[in-house]
């Protein structure tokens, strides 16, 4: 696999993102997360820029679906990482622009929807796992190889791909080695972490590597 960096701040990623003993060539994760709460101080709400969704069974929320960087989806999901939320298919909160009538849903699709700055009129709390999936009809995302993987694209495991009917979906963050990767994730019983997850093991659960049509960056 291609090693993949992006040069930051060391002083701009806390602590508490650190992924301790983890080996990794790649220079983008270090055994970090790639970015802390430092980095989303001040959040603004970013104003559309374009969108890639034309499809008249579901209303867009105007303000977001934007085209957005990879540094950003993962500003967004460390806001949350450095302030943990319980995990919660019933329960919202506000993502890092503080704005008390933007919520997103705590569970795992809720999260990566509010990564990546994804809703509509169906559900303005996030996407569902089955509906991030480029078979869920909103047309978000498009299947990648896994050697092109790169921080800010996901996992998805949908319900209907799991032995228990239970889909999931992880952001990816980098490769921690060439055998796991470093994933952020809100998920049960846990709620916001970052980690290392196998990728052999997760192929092998059905998880598939994708990448939202709007991110941007390498």
């Amino acid at each position: 696999m291609t090693d993949q960096h992006i040069t930051l701040d060391p002083d701009a990623i806390p602590a508490t993102t650190a992924q301790s003993g983890a080996t990794t060539r790649r220079g983008l994760f270090r055994r970090a997360g790639l970015v802390g709460a430092a980095a989303v101080a001040g959040f603004a709400a970013p104003a559309v820029i374009g969108t890639a969704f034309p499809q008249p069974a579901h209303a867009w929320v105007s303000g977001w679906n934007y085209r957005i960087s990879r540094q950003e989806v993962l500003n967004r999901a460390f806001s949350w990482v450095n302030n943990p939320r319980a995990y919660s298919m019933t329960s919202s909160s506000m993502g890092p622009e503080q704005m008390s009538n933007v919520l997103w849903r705590q569970d795992c699709s809720g999260f990566v929807s509010m990564a990546l700055g994804i809703r509509h009129s169906d559900n303005p709390t996030g996407l569902t796992t089955e509906t991030l999936h480029p078979d869920g009809g909103y047309g978000i995302s498009s299947s990648v190889a896994a050697s092109s993987l790169l921080p800010g694209d996901f996992l998805v495991r949908k319900n209907a791909d799991s032995a228990n009917d239970i889909g999931h979906v992880v952001l990816f963050n980098g490769w921690a080695s060439d055998t796991t990767y470093y994933a952020v994730e809100q998920m049960y019983p846990d709620g916001t972490v970052s980690r290392t997850r196998t990728y052999s093991a997760d192929i092998n659960a059905y998880y598939r590597p994708f990448r939202y049509v709007n991110i941007y960056g390498s």
